[in-house]
């Protein structure tokens, strides 16, 4: 039994209990939605009974003690529906991981928003989009942590950070359910019209409101209830009541910009808010070994105030603000100036905690990337993590294969390339496994980078960084040709070059929308100022001709991929060999495909 096998089996199981604790919790909130309907019915009875016989003092201790009573029930079957839907979302949760491990990954946030047209390496190796690395990583619950994700595997930290983060992915995937749990934790406030920039922006902003704030606080709402109950016990007229009312009205009318300005910039974050407090929660109740775990969960826990709790205070304030959407507002407004005291509320919270703020956020995306790479450890435990060198130029690996290519058609390859300037010339025909195989090499070195295991028994990298160069395409909007394209794309890998920066390039069929004479002179002339640079790495070719450059230059090496031909069908084995390549099928394919070769020579 494989791996996969027996992780499908482990997370069916898991399906199963938490399928059991849903149906346990549903009809707990059955149960508790007749009570409340029971209750409801028989103080309404009493109620109606207390009127009946007109005693006052009845209705009113009737009032009270349904209003505790049937706000406890609310309160419980609150409680009750929210563990339902934890269990629910941890049953979505790993289905989903079953579904990446059949490689099914379809129905996941492909994170187009983060491709970079222009960066050494995003389009070329399927990091977003359909079928994509980031939909194979990703189980984010905030879009601060898929923001961050998608980022590092863009512009990585530093080599000599990699090993901390690795210790913090191992030690996450040993602790699966954790991980879950605490994205399930997230998951359930998501909110797609969440807007953390603005939350923060707002956070940041201080606002000094006016001495008269706090004296119209302490005045006026005393003076407002004070004439309305002597006006109702018949000690004064009606008029002083109503003065006051219309000044506090008044007051009211001034600060509503203010107040409303608050509301538009938080009312849509307070979902985030709830995430986030229940994501803190869940670190702050936990115990980490590894360093940078450890540090991580102490940003929320170094203070007098667990971060959480200060959380669900903002979460708390901003949903008071929420509630001027309500009909009755406006009269306790009236009389107690709520707008005043949320405003003083908001801003004393901003003058004690804004400045925490932005690292919580950070930390929180930080926790969810890192648990995203531990859940794909986790599922894949046959991959290893790479080892970094302080040799700049080095790129070694055994078994190393594809992680998007399913384990029962995926061919694994050794390969090693060492050494300032060394070149290798990939040769091969048609389909046999070139790009692929370039792919392979580029999506590894993301995940290493990453701190994530990679898709081989073992790999030992060095300090460089990467380019590519594979789907260069005409643009009619900028008039743009692909052959244009294609040296735009190499002149970006030549500067980065100038700059002294290490590189492992990885290029696919150099020049190829040009004629044969320019290309093999074209892709000559690259190839030997390559060899000069501080760089190394890969290029594919039809071009036998370039192959030939290794008998000219000891830097340059001859690797093919090659195809068989069996009863007039094509076979590939997809494994690398030393050489040029020896095998071609240009013309068997285009037969194949109807077109009526006068002399078919197979060339490729």
């Amino acid at each position: 039994m494989n791996s996969i096998t027996n992780k499908t089996a482990w997370y069916q199981k898991q399906v199963a209990d938490y399928q059991e604790q849903s149906l346990a919790y549903q009809k707990k909130s059955n149960h508790l939605s007749v009570l409340r309907l029971v209750v409801f019915l028989v103080f309404s009875a009493l109620l109606v009974l207390s009127v009946y016989f007109r005693s006052a003092t009845a209705s009113a201790a009737i009032l009270i003690l349904f209003a505790a009573v049937f706000g406890k029930l609310i309160q419980n079957h609150n409680r009750v529906k929210a563990q339902k839907k934890h269990y629910d979302l941890l049953v979505q949760m790993n289905e989903d991981e079953i579904d990446r491990l059949q490689l099914k990954l379809g129905k996941f946030v492909k994170g187009n928003e983060f491709i970079d047209q222009e960066h050494p390496f995003c389009l070329d190796l399927d990091l977003f989009g359909p079928h994509s690395l980031f939909q194979f990583l990703n189980r984010t619950a905030t879009s601060g942590g898929a923001a961050l994700l998608a980022k590092k595997m863009l512009y990585p930290d530093p080599v000599t950070s990699i090993y901390e983060q690795q210790q913090a992915v191992k030690e996450l995937s040993e602790h699966p359910e954790w991980c879950q749990n605490f994205i399930a934790s997230g998951l359930a406030h998501k909110s797609q019209t969440a807007d953390t920039s603005a939350l923060l922006r707002w956070v940041n902003n201080k606002v000094v409101y006016p001495g008269w704030f706090k004296i119209a606080l302490a005045v006026m709402p005393l003076f407002a209830i004070m004439t309305s109950v002597l006006y109702l016990l018949g000690i004064l007229p009606g008029y002083p009541a109503l003065i006051m009312l219309l000044f506090n009205g008044s007051l009211l009318y001034k600060i509503k910009p203010m107040i409303e300005e608050v509301y538009q910039e938080t009312s849509k974050s307070i979902n985030t808010l709830r995430a986030y407090e229940a994501m803190i929660r869940r670190i702050e109740d936990s115990e980490f070994d590894c360093q940078v775990l450890s540090g991580l969960r102490n940003s929320f826990v170094d203070r007098s105030e667990r971060a959480s709790l200060t959380i669900k205070e903002l979460k708390n304030i901003l949903s008071r603000i929420e509630t001027r959407e309500n009909g009755f507002y406006f009269l306790l407004d009236a009389y107690l100036l709520l707008d005043i005291i949320w405003l003083l509320q908001a801003e004393r919270w901003k003058s004690l905690h804004s400045t925490y703020v932005n690292t919580w956020f950070e930390t929180i995306s930080t926790f969810e990337m890192q648990v995203s790479l531990g859940l794909a450890a986790y599922n894949q435990d046959q991959y290893s993590f790479p080892r970094f060198v302080p040799t700049k130029y080095t790129f070694s690996c055994k078994n190393l294969g594809h992680p998007l290519i399913p384990l029962a058609e995926r061919v694994t390859n050794d390969f090693n390339l060492e050494d300032q300037g060394m070149v290798v010339v990939l040769t091969g025909s048609n389909m046999s496994g070139k790009s692929t195989f370039l792919r392979t090499i580029g999506v590894n070195i993301v995940l290493a980078r990453l701190g994530a295991p990679v898709c081989a028994t073992d790999m030992e990298l060095g300090n460089f960084n990467l380019f590519t160069s594979m789907r260069t395409t005409d643009s009619l909007e900028q008039h743009v040709s692909s052959f244009y394209a294609e040296l735009e794309r190499i002149r970006q890998l030549i500067q980065m070059i100038e700059k002294g920066t290490p590189t492992l390039f990885l290029l696919d069929e150099l020049l190829k929308g040009t004629n044969s004479v320019d290309r093999n002179a074209g892709s000559t002339a690259l190839i030997k100022q390559l060899g000069k640079g501080p760089s190394f790495g890969l290029i594919s070719t039809h071009d036998l001709a370039l192959g030939k450059l290794s008998e000219e230059f000891e830097n340059i090496v001859n690797y093919s991929f090659n195809s068989e031909l069996k009863n007039g069908k094509l076979l590939f084995d997809y494994k690398l060999r030393a050489g040029l390549s020896q095998s071609f099928n240009a013309s068997e394919l285009m037969t194949q495909m109807g077109i009526e070769m006068e002399n078919n020579h197979h060339n490729s």
